[in-house]
């Protein structure tokens, strides 16, 4: 495959046509020595797995039937009977029994500390309504020691629009106003346990009384500027703040126990085997590496884990001497994460116009990669411009810097103008470095709406697209309201950007924004890429069904494209001999139901997830 890197090979004329004795003699003995060593590689096997339906994505045998493992690798790929003849009564067998197999899938964008906290703690995000509300919160108190904090939540994020809506209607219950909790709903639960929750845009927090306790907020506290510690109309706490308020609860929670984040990742890793997920690529801070790394000493790391600290972190690590590649098989670092801009969810994208519901607002500069973002203050317009905008700013610096550690930076951007930006500062250090052509492999994370001007400049600067099909069946809800028909052409434009030239990988961007869930499990993600449709089938025809993709070019880009966006195209993304064992297997055949009934790509289930030659999920 040459956008993944892929090497042609030509034999030499000299070498063709005539069958000489010699030249028959030495075939035959390369076959008979080649038959012997295959032999013993079956023979050593330590797990067979026979009568599949095994799509490989390796061009030299697209499909086989049988998988022989040994070590951590596979050792064999071939048919069933061929394998069986020569197996050993040492190996493990597992008759397939026509199951689908493929490689085990690669997520390249993950946020594993923010998933482990909502699936231990309290997901709020289709919540707008007081009884689940209450609910939920009561659910979370049960599953978190006393004196653990409920946090995050992220409350009405389905409010206006609900879950598998194309947007084509509100909900009914958008029409009555945002819905605002209060601690009374909430207290009975959580004598034991500070609670800080959000809503999803931001707006408004909750706390509940333990929590106000514990922040020193009464009655008689005043409002801070730029802030509200909202009352009744009796003049009694309901919990909620505003604006600079919340930062007085937020100062006095404490860094979550490092047992409680042992659980949360661990309930991620259960999330992806049950999926098929063998590889993870994270956003990954200091606390979460210690985690993986105790994890994996205790022999319970299921999933390979791709290290991605944030790219400020470059003037460390250089030091250092972390490089592209540096720790082993299980845990390796594989680039920097930055920001450009917001996300769509929060109309924080830039774009060049205003979006359609809201004319005052184009989207904002990220400042996390600033100086001043990293001290945690505001900045103003001048800091923000100084970001990314020439002379050069904080972020083409920090790649400057990132360049000479080999390590690639993986720069997030949603908006066109944010996609603009971006490209500006890839294609003036990629000139500057003389690395247009070299094998950088550097990547714009999101791509989501591009400019149609811009779409070439993805293949003339040879970027990977690191791309979360999802997003279009669940943010198309409020796309066009927001930034209009025709910007929405741009959107999610997975074929034009794959024609352009990008090299296309999937991530699933799990949980999802504070506006969104977005699911670990791949088959959300392979439907949207081939249906561009909700999960309720909506629009019948497909969100602008021209940038939908096929089955294959999806599957790949979940498995195939992230190795070797990674560097790590020689161990994993197909199945063939010399590759870890890093194998998913389905009850259904993805490549057929993608080609004929996409929506029961929804209904798959993962019967067996083997990493490292382990079977590590079993339905």
């Amino acid at each position: 495959m040459s956008e993944c890197g892929a090497k042609s090979s030509h034999e030499p004329l000299g070498s063709q046509g005539i069958m000489t004795p010699m030249k028959t003699a030495l075939i035959a003995l390369v076959v008979t020595l080649s038959a012997v060593a295959i032999a013993q590689q079956r023979d050593a096997a330590d797990l067979l797995l026979l009568n599949g339906r095994i799509y490989t994505l390796d061009a030299a045998r697209p499909w086989a039937e049988a998988v022989a493992i040994r070590g951590g690798r596979i050792v064999v790929v071939g048919s069933s009977a061929d394998l069986k003849a020569a197996v050993s009564a040492q190996a493990k067998t597992i008759d397939l029994k026509g199951a689908f197999v493929s490689p085990g899938f690669n997520d390249a964008h993950v946020h594993i500390d923010s998933t482990g906290a909502l699936l231990v703690g309290v997901n709020l995000l289709e919540v707008h309504e007081a009884k689940a509300f209450a609910e939920a919160i009561k659910g979370a108190a049960s599953r978190l020691p006393n004196g653990s904090w409920i946090t995050r939540g992220d409350w009405g994020a389905y409010e206006q629009w609900n879950v598998g809506s194309a947007g084509a209607s509100p909900s009914a219950a958008s029409s009555a106003g945002p819905f605002t909790p209060t601690r009374d709903l909430i207290d009975a639960a959580t004598p034991d346990h500070p609670v800080f929750v959000q809503r999803f845009d931001r707006s408004m927090y909750l706390a509940n009384s333990l929590a106000l306790k514990l922040a020193g907020i009464t009655e008689s506290t005043p409002n801070p500027a730029n802030g509200e510690i909202v009352k009744d109309a009796n003049g009694r706490l309901t919990g909620i703040v505003k604006g600079s308020a919340a930062d007085l609860v937020r100062k006095v929670i404490p860094q979550i126990p490092f047992e409680q984040r042992l659980v949360q990742v661990s309930a991620v890793l259960k999330e992806a085997r049950e999926g098929g997920v063998t590889t993870m690529q994270d956003l990954t801070t200091a606390e979460q590496l210690r985690a993986y790394q105790e994890l994996k000493k205790r022999g319970e790391l299921t999933s390979r884990i791709m290290l991605r600290p944030t790219l400020d972190n470059v003037t460390h690590a250089r030091p250092l001497g972390i490089t592209t590649g540096f720790g082993d098989e299980w845990l390796r670092f594989i680039g920097y994460k930055a920001w450009v801009d917001g996300i769509m969810g929060s109309s924080g994208a830039m774009f060049f116009e205003p979006y359609s519901h809201d004319p005052k607002n184009k989207g904002l500069l990220r400042d996390i990669m600033s100086p001043e973002g990293q001290a945690g203050a505001a900045m103003n317009m001048t800091a923000r411009q100084h970001y990314t905008e020439f002379p050069p700013g904080n972020l083409e610096n920090l790649i400057e810097q990132a360049i000479a550690t080999g390590m690639p930076p993986h720069v997030h951007a949603i908006g066109d103008k944010g996609n603009r930006i971006i490209l500006d500062v890839y294609e003036k250090l990629l000139t500057k470095h003389n690395l247009v052509n070299a094998d950088h492999r550097w990547r714009v994370i999101h791509a989501q709406v591009v400019h149609p001007d811009d779409f070439p400049r993805f293949g003339r600067l040879k970027l990977v697209a690191e791309i979360n099909p999802y997003h279009v069946s669940d943010d198309m809800r409020w796309m066009e309201e927001r930034i209009g028909r025709e910007r929405s052409r741009g959107a999610y434009a997975f074929r034009k950007l794959k024609d352009a030239g990008a090299v296309l990988i999937f991530g699933s961007d799990s949980p999802g924004t504070n506006a969104a869930r977005y699911f670990l499990n791949p088959v959300y993600g392979l439907y949207a890429a081939v249906t561009r449709q909700t999960l309720k089938g909506e629009p019948k025809q497909g969100w602008f069904p021209d940038q939908r993709l096929t089955i294959e070019e999806a599957i790949e880009a979940y498995t195939k494209g992230p190795a070797w966006a990674a560097f790590e195209e020689d161990v994993k993304g197909t199945i063939a001999a010399g590759k870890y064992a890093d194998l998913a297997v389905f009850d259904t055949n993805l490549v057929e139901v993608g080609k004929a009934a996409p929506a029961r790509l929804l209904e798959a289930k993962v019967l067996y997830t083997i990493a490292g030659g382990k079977i590590v999920y079993q339905r």
